[in-house]
Parts: C-alpha cells; sequence; structure tokens
C-alpha cells in the first residue's frame, strides 16, 4: 500500500491555445501544445513523506530528461491541503491534476495546516469531484496515485474528460514507476492512452506485480488514443 504522505502536483501547458480541456480533447486530432501538472501529496508521516518525495523526484527528473520538456510546468504541493487544491486550480491552471498519497473507497486523505501529529483531513469523492469542476478551467485529466481510487476516478468523469485511478492498493515502487514513466510519455508527446500503456509496461518489466492496476477512464466522445497533452508548435 502507498506509504507517503499526500501530495498534489500539477502539470500546465507552456503555450496554451485558448481552448477548454475539455474543447481540446474533443478536437478531431486532440491535440495541446504544451502541459502545465499539479501536484498534490499528503501528510507528514515519515514512511508517507519519504514515498511522495521520491515520487516528486522520479517525476521532475523524468520530464527534465523528456523530449518536449520545455513545454510542460509542473507545480508540486508535498503536504497538500484542500485550500493547496483550490489555490493550485485557479492560479496554476492545471491541466493534469496528479494527487499522490491515501484514498480509500469515496474517499480522499488530506494535509491539515495544524501542528505535526494530527489526523487526516478526510475528503469525500463528490467534493473532491466538486472543488475540480468548480474552477473557470477545470483539468483535462485527473491521476489519482493512491489506492482503491479506481472508483473515484470513474465518478470525476462528470467534471474531466479523463480520469486514472488504481483498482486496489498499490504498492509505492510500483505507484512511483507508473507515474513517473506516465509523465514522462506525456511529455515525450504520446498520447493519453498510449502513456497510460507505457506506465503499466515500466511497472511489468520492473518485474514489480501491480501493472493492471492503474485504470484509465474516458468518456464516451472523447478518445486517449487521439488526445495529446504536449505537441510541439508546427
Amino acid at each position: 500500500m502507498r506509504r507517503g504522505c499526500p501530495r498534489c502536483c500539477g502539470v500546465r501547458l507552456r503555450a496554451d491555445s485558448g481552448q477548454s480541456a475539455r474543447e481540446a480533447a474533443q478536437q478531431p486530432d486532440g491535440s495541446r501544445v504544451g502541459d502545465r501538472a499539479d501536484a498534490l501529496a499528503r501528510g507528514t508521516d515519515g514512511q508517507i513523506a519519504g514515498a511522495v518525495g521520491r515520487e516528486q523526484v522520479r517525476i521532475r527528473t523524468a520530464v527534465e530528461r523528456a523530449l518536449h520538456r520545455d513545454l510542460v510546468e509542473l507545480d508540486a504541493y508535498p503536504a497538500a491541503t484542500a485550500e493547496h487544491l483550490l489555490d493550485g486550480l485557479v492560479r496554476f491552471r492545471p491541466h493534469v491534476v496528479h494527487f499522490s498519497g491515501h484514498s480509500a473507497q469515496g474517499l480522499i486523505y488530506f494535509e491539515q495546516d495544524v501542528d505535526p501529529h494530527h489526523e487526516e483531513a478526510i475528503v469525500t469523492a463528490k467534493a473532491f469531484a466538486r472543488a475540480i469542476a468548480a474552477a473557470d478551467d477545470p483539468p483535462l485529466l485527473v491521476l489519482l496515485n493512491s489506492c482503491h481510487s479506481a472508483a473515484q476516478a470513474k465518478k470525476l468523469l462528470d467534471t474531466v474528460p479523463f480520469a486514472i485511478g488504481m483498482s486496489d492498493s498499490i504498492a509505492d515502487t510500483d505507484a512511483i514507476t507508473f507515474a513517473a514513466r506516465f509523465h514522462t510519455s506525456v511529455a515525450d508527446g504520446q498520447s493519453i492512452q498510449a502513456a497510460h500503456a507505457l506506465g503499466q509496461a515500466a511497472v511489468e518489466l520492473a518485474g514489480l506485480p501491480d501493472h493492471d492496476l492503474p485504470t484509465l477512464e474516458c468518456l464516451a466522445d472523447v478518445d486517449p488514443a487521439a488526445t495529446f497533452l504536449v505537441t510541439p508548435p508546427r
């Protein structure tokens, strides 16, 4: 199971086409010119913080080596509170929101802005979805890199055209490996579907058991194989 503290990360397009995320996903070619990602992480527990910290480093290092790294911006909140989520949505306007940490069926655990050794702030999946939808320019994709989050991901489709969650409890190394390869593939110009498949392949090639847990959900009228978060300017 995931042992890291909650983290939220955002990914944003460096050059925006001026369209909403949903409009871009519904284009015939599904293309964008860059990507903004907002990363959220929760928790102060030492093991949790260590796992989330490794994930942040792996993602940032991988994206910095990617083919179109200059088109990607990352914004990370290491001990993410609900306020960090709202701030990131309206100030950074990410195209991808990436949450790492604890979750359960219908619940997501955020950090609280108080002294250490306190209980998590429990947020329902419905409240999380409403927060994502409240912004004028909601993200294109939400990645819940936390245990038992596939059900929450599916419910987010009323808000975003694409969502990824984990269908069971996932180990830290598996989750980190998937996330790093997924974001690298996006920054290399791969489609959302290809990036998801490459993330699963990276987990399996590493000899890790949880390669089939990341689950991609999408609206019926969008095609993940034809939607690119990052494409170089022509």
